[in-house]
């Protein structure tokens, strides 16, 4: 039904006393839709940032040879704050904040304040530029951002669009070599991914095989995941496959008691307890600590292809799984995944949007990678489809 000249949704959920079939429908504009019982309510998108509203479509910026601030090409990873989201814009070299629910974004880092350039570096390296930035997260003070191109993480105070502390340059914001300085607890290589919390910050630092941890506001690194303890080797897997290694690491997320890596070229998601720097958990590998087979066992909701974004729900955790354009839902400490995202309820296949690469739709993917939740939901950055999705 229609009221005060807009479309009113009323959606309706029974449980049938036989059988416990969840019956789902959607009443729009007085048309009863039946939706699938195993895409919702979880699974199918409610609001899109990118595609200018539309489910169905995922051209880069919206088909236009600049971006603007409606439009996405190839993002990579999503954060939530009080006040909106964060969206890494990868390949337009840019991150974009939306206040509230709002899609169409109000605030860009890297470009100057300028909406409609994309340059690598606009204006040279800089505390005001980025080249191809990876990954986003917020505490109560401001925004950090994983440079990867420049190998480095910067800090933004506030809603400042301007750098004010860095991380792998040695202080400096006009140099981004790898390794500034040589490789030890104060460069990066590559960063991809960062988490907060009250205590300090971590970093995916992917080309050094390793995940830094820093105390406070220190920009030296305080304890090191994947090299067995030393700040000076950035071996893949040093040591050979196990608890203690890790090969591109690439995401972070944190809980009360510890944090989970997503290991990616081991196709797997490893949980460090405490400070411990050798993992208590693996999710991808059937509890084993010495195998990085892509889907292990066959697709399933235990396997894992080259897994990217994390997400620490209440009751659980969230990890995109790339490769099989699909994000998996594991219920409180479980490594079998219990919803699945992307695939239309089914945890053995990993169709391209649903097995019709070109056309999306709301219960698609295409590569997965950056997740965030809140106490509204989900977001889940599709890339394939250059465009971020809301459940």
């Amino acid at each position: 039904m229609k009221q005060a000249g807009r479309i009113i949704l009323i959606v309706l959920v029974a449980t049938a006393a036989a059988g416990c079939n969840d019956l789902y429908t959607e009443v729009i504009d007085r048309q009863i839709i039946p939706v699938a019982p195993s895409l919702l309510p979880y699974s199918a998108a409610r609001r899109v940032y990118g595609q200018l509203g539309s489910f169905t479509t995922n051209y880069i910026n919206n088909g236009n040879v600049l971006p603007g601030t409606n439009s996405l090409f190839l993002p990579s990873d999503v954060a939530v704050s009080a006040d909106g989201v964060y969206v890494v814009d990868n390949s337009n070299n840019r991150v974009l904040f939306y206040a509230g629910t709002s899609t169409t974004a109000s605030r860009v880092y890297g470009q100057s304040g300028s909406f409609t350039s994309m340059a690598s570096n606009n204006g040279g390296i800089s505390a005001n530029s980025l080249n191809s930035p990876a990954g986003v997260t917020v505490d109560a003070g401001g925004v950090y951002i994983a440079d990867a191109d420049n190998n480095r993480v910067l800090y933004y105070a506030d809603a400042d669009i301007t750098a004010s502390r860095v991380y792998g340059q040695d202080g400096g914001f006009t140099t981004n070599g790898s390794n500034h300085g040589g490789l030890g607890p104060a460069s990066l290589s590559g960063p991809v991914g960062v988490a907060v919390d009250a205590d300090g910050v971590y970093i995916a630092d992917a080309g050094n095989n390793r995940v830094l941890y820093y105390s406070g506001t220190d920009t030296t690194a305080a304890r090191v995941y994947g090299q067995d303890g030393s700040f000076i080797t950035n071996d893949e897997n040093k040591g050979g496959v196990g608890a203690d290694s890790l090969n591109h690491p690439n995401s972070i997320a944190l809980d009360e008691n510890g944090a989970y890596i997503s290991d990616n070229q081991n196709n797997r998601v490893l949980y460090y307890t405490g400070t411990s720097t050798t993992a208590s958990r693996v999710y991808g590998q059937f509890g084993s600590f010495i195998s990085n087979t892509l889907n292990n066992g066959g697709i399933s909701a235990d396997s894992l292809f080259r897994p990217n974004g994390l997400a620490v729900a209440a009751n659980g955790l969230y990890i995109s799984d790339h490769q099989n354009n699909r994000v998996l839902y594991y219920p409180g400490s479980s490594t079998t995944a219990a919803r699945v995202y992307g695939q239309s309820g089914s945890f053995t296949s990993n169709n391209i949007n649903n097995g019709t690469p070109l056309f999306p739709s709301a219960t698609s993917l295409s590569g997965p990678m950056g997740l965030a939740v809140d106490t509204s939901g989900l977001y889940i950055v599709d890339a394939g489809n250059n465009r971020v999705l809301w459940y």
